[in-house]
């Protein structure tokens, strides 16, 4: 494979929010869902069913910013969220509990992939 093509097929591999450094207080907040790409931003989001009204519920995207050293990869053909050890921790479609907590992006110094102001500063991830 020589390297436009390298670049052209990374190029279609989503994006994602990552820590600068690791966190030194685990927050305790839990974050449920199905890991996905958002469209508009071809980046790695988790699906979430929000209650946004009394007997109104949407499936919202949230942008979570990973532990340093996690990434996205070709796995089998697809797109695969890989840890700081380079295992497959999922994959979009998967059930997934992440915990962690919601913080501002300009506290973490970290750019959000999405664009958001917040992002769930997640430190483990469970399937479920």
């Amino acid at each position: 494979m020589n390297s436009d093509e390298k670049r052209n097929r990374d190029a279609a591999l989503p994006g994602l929010t990552v820590q600068r450094e690791v966190a030194t207080v685990a927050l305790q907040a839990q974050l449920t869902g199905t890991l996905g790409i958002d469209a508009s931003t071809n980046c790695i989001v988790v699906r979430s069913l929000i209650s946004t009204s009394p007997g109104t519920d949407s499936l919202v995207d949230i942008d979570v910013a990973w532990p340093p050293g996690w990434s996205v990869g070709l796995r089998g053909g697809a797109p695969a969220l890989i840890d700081e050890t380079g295992q497959v921790a999922c994959r979009p479609g998967d059930e997934i509990a992440l915990g962690g907590g919601f913080k501002d992006t300009s506290r973490m110094g970290v750019v959000s992939c999405t664009g958001q102001g917040r992002v769930f500063d997640a430190y483990r991830l469970t399937r479920t």
